[in-house]
């Protein structure tokens, strides 16, 4: 059985005579006589019952045709999809969320893979902390985003993208002060924070608890850039991203405590309902494509 017996078959119960579907199918009447038969006898039923008046579908047959016709509606879809991404391509807006800089998150190398392989989907994004973006996917306002931590909600599918390691870092002035500090000695100092949605506060939270203390908080920021300019500028201690911090210890800026660190994980997250989607099932080959993931 395949796909042209069925056509076929659909044809002749529509037609209701070999002579006229032969016609419509531009095929001999032989030919479609000899494809019905193999259907039959693949399917193990019967059909049509010839009659002087032409063919009459059995009750067998008015049960297949009605299968028949989601099937070749199926295949009609799928050879549309296909035809779609062959003739114009995908097309349409994918809107991202993102939490760092876009060399942290590859950004040009998935906008130079979506130009190339895509070149009608247009691309924006919104930078924010991890909570705010979960909320807008979630509200659909964007397609996706990254993350630090991975997703509770149930309504969300994420693939693990790679490891964030964060550290404590404070003035680099302060450096011989904390050297030799205990957690005890640490808190004692102004810490900087973040929002309570940002993925920063929920991590060292985590941190503060496993040691059994608590900060002095003095000013709360929501964006990396902003904590890292309090701490050069001798405000207080925080948490960042190693690269960063490395970075900024190299540079005279700021200096690393070394028992404070932290490891989570970069996630990239959609909508579950969204997952069959054209645009989703484009992206996210790209997305382990970018980051070396296996596909899942």
């Amino acid at each position: 059985m395949d796909l042209n017996q069925l056509r076929i078959f659909s044809v002749i119960a529509q037609e209701r005579t070999l002579a006229r579907a032969s016609s419509v199918l531009c095929l001999s009447q032989p030919a479609v006589s000899a494809q019905l038969k193999a259907l039959e006898e693949s399917l193990k039923i019967k059909l049509f019952d010839r009659t002087s008046r032409g063919m009459q579908i059995t009750a067998a047959g008015q049960v297949m045709l009605e299968e028949t016709g989601r099937v070749l509606a199926a295949a009609d879809n799928v050879s549309a999809l296909a035809r779609k991404f062959v003739t114009q391509g995908l097309s349409g807006e994918f809107r991202l969320g993102t939490i760092f800089e876009p060399r942290m998150l590859r950004l040009a190398t998935l906008i130079s893979m979506l130009s190339e392989k895509y070149p009608h989907v247009q691309v924006s994004f919104s930078q924010g902390i991890s909570g705010d973006v979960i909320t807008r996917i979630a509200e659909r306002e964007i397609n996706a985003g990254y993350v630090i931590g991975e997703p509770t909600d149930e309504r969300l599918r994420f693939i693990k993208i790679a490891p964030i390691v964060l550290r404590v870092v404070a003035p680099y002035s302060w450096r011989d002060r904390i050297a030799d500090a205990s957690w005890h000695d640490i808190v004692q100092l102004p810490w900087l924070s973040t929002p309570g949605k940002c993925s920063f506060r929920s991590i060292a939270a985590r941190m503060f608890a496993r040691h059994n203390v608590l900060p002095r908080t003095v000013i709360e920021a929501d964006q990396e850039s902003i904590l890292s300019d309090l701490v050069t500028q001798g405000i207080g201690l925080t948490l960042l991203r190693e690269d960063v911090a490395i970075a900024g210890e190299a540079e005279g800026k700021i200096t690393i405590w070394s028992p404070g660190m932290e490891l989570d994980n970069l996630y990239f997250v959609y909508l579950d309902a969204c997952k069959d989607s054209d645009l989703m099932r484009a992206i996210v080959p790209l997305i382990r494509r970018i980051w070396s993931l296996d596909a899942a």
